[in-house]
């Protein structure tokens, strides 16, 4: 079995604060035997929407620091631009101001901030996967500069894979522009000559050199150099570009397992550690309310922070956990009728999607395994 470390969040003096019970998780787990002096170490969060009022507190970020930088590691902090271009966190310029309206600063985290895949999410490489969807996982460039990988994440649900865990957070949260917009569409996007009025505006806002061009007065995306970035269908104000989203929940977490193989893969099994917080618990992920987010009553009391090496079993314990709570009153869990302990909370508000197949996935491609061991802290 895995060892996942447990830590609950009531707290009666100063030595059980989080932030302690987090540094105590940090000393006793493996995660000292991982790194070794000098290694640059990649501290990867999310750090909210524009809206959101739930999001991982950058106090906990900071603690990690501190933790890394004792064990000899180089602490940087990563995120991804966000999948559209043109969204509130679609560029590092943009998504950096979000960052600093949630406290997300060099001070404050005591350690650097970088977009690992660039100013306009377009910095990336191909990484091979023998995946049970794909064979190529477009990452984040910075990702293959790590000596060591922490992933640390908001605990949460998630619209379209049930749960937004430690999985998630690296499969998604480390892939470029294009891996995201891959996840999502079916095949880049294509022009409707017959709506298309020939404006030219697309093609004014395209970021790749080569992807759009003017053929006989229309629009001509080249799918092999398109980014996925979304632009030109966020601009088309008579909605001549579109693109296919993805639909099949089963399909998108094969996928999702895939790219977490391939980060995974990318840094090494024994150079990696995860850790879910599960405090304001949402049944959204922390940008998946809409374009600007916002944040909803959690759906549990706060029930404390997990981490492993392993994230299958993480997230295993954390949906455990969390579903072994009861609902808090008027929350979405109170909503869809999963207030008593022991009810699948996930499962009753995305009836479609069943989150087990994430786990089952990720245990056959050999990222983890469900089976594990809580080690109270």
């Amino acid at each position: 079995m895995s060892l996942v470390y447990y830590a609950d969040a009531r707290a009666r003096r100063s030595t059980e604060s989080l932030l302690e019970k987090l540094s105590r998780i940090i000393k006793g787990s493996e995660l000292p035997n991982i790194i070794s002096a000098g290694d640059r170490v990649l501290i990867k969060c999310h750090m909210g929407a524009e809206l959101t009022t739930r999001y991982l507190r950058p106090v906990y970020v900071r603690r990690v620091v501190e933790e890394v930088r004792a064990l000899g590691g180089e602490p940087i902090i990563v995120e991804t631009t966000g999948l559209s271009l043109l969204d509130p966190r679609g560029t590092a310029e943009r998504y950096s101001k979000v960052a600093v309206s949630h406290g997300y600063t060099p001070e404050v985290l005591g350690a650097p901030i970088i977009y690992a895949d660039g100013e306009y999410g377009l910095d990336a490489f191909r990484a091979k996967v023998k995946g049970l969807k794909l064979g190529e996982i477009c990452l984040a460039r910075a990702l293959s500069e790590a000596d060591v990988l922490i992933g640390l994440a908001h605990f949460k649900g998630h619209a379209l894979v049930g749960i937004g865990g430690a999985v998630k957070n690296i499969a998604i949260g480390l892939s470029s522009k294009e891996g995201k917009y891959l996840f999502h569409y079916e095949d880049k996007p294509k022009v409707d000559a017959e709506l298309c009025n020939s404006c030219g505006e697309c093609l004014a806002v395209c970021p790749v050199d080569g992807a759009l061009s003017m053929v006989n007065g229309k629009p001509k995306i080249e799918p092999d150099i398109c980014a996925g970035c979304l632009a030109c269908i966020a601009t088309c104000k008579v909605k001549a570009v579109r693109a296919k989203r993805r639909s099949n929940p089963l399909e998108l977490q094969l996928m999702l397992a895939d790219m977490a193989s391939a980060v995974m893969s990318t840094v090494g099994k024994e150079k990696v550690f995860f850790a879910n917080f599960l405090l304001e618990v949402d049944w959204q992920c922390d940008c998946e309310h809409g374009d600007r987010g916002w944040s909803d009553l959690p759906m549990v009391p706060d029930i404390g922070i997990t981490a492993s090496i392993d994230p299958v079993a993480l997230d295993m314990a954390s949906i455990e956990l969390v579903n072994g709570a009861p609902g808090i009153p008027g929350s979405k869990a109170d909503e869809v009728g999963a207030m008593h302990p022991g009810t699948d909370k996930f499962k009753a508000i995305f009836p479609n999607i069943n989150w087990k197949d994430t786990i089952t996935a990720c245990e056959r491609l050999g990222i983890g395994r469900a089976t594990y061991q809580i080690v109270k802290v």
